[in-house]
């Protein structure tokens, strides 16, 4: 069973397994923290049994008025998670936090 969930600090440790995949944009720690900070209800976490990280989105909310919506950074899943429409799942829970804005 998956939990799509907040992205957490201690979720750092965790997602090796969905970065080292050679079709994964990685990005320093900074970089993930301030999304973090800036903006975590974009950030959200795929979680399977026993907490094992399958994959996460990260986004983030720009512009103003009319101009203003809601854009995703990247959205990666762990190679042996793939298949399972967990992407779609993940932008689907970004697509109604940026509609609730």
């Amino acid at each position: 069973m998956t939990t799509i969930r907040r992205f957490t600090c201690d979720d750092l440790f965790t997602f090796n397994n969905v970065n080292l995949d050679v079709l994964t944009e990685t990005y320093n720690m900074h970089f993930y923290l301030q999304y973090l900070a800036k903006w975590p209800e974009y950030y959200q976490a795929a979680e399977g049994p026993g907490g094992q990280c399958m994959g996460y989105i990260m986004g983030k909310a720009e512009g103003q008025g009319d101009k203003w919506h809601g854009h995703v950074t990247a959205v990666t899943v762990a190679p042996e998670f793939r298949r399972q429409q967990l992407a779609a799942k993940l932008m689907d829970g970004l697509e109604e936090i940026t509609d609730q804005k």
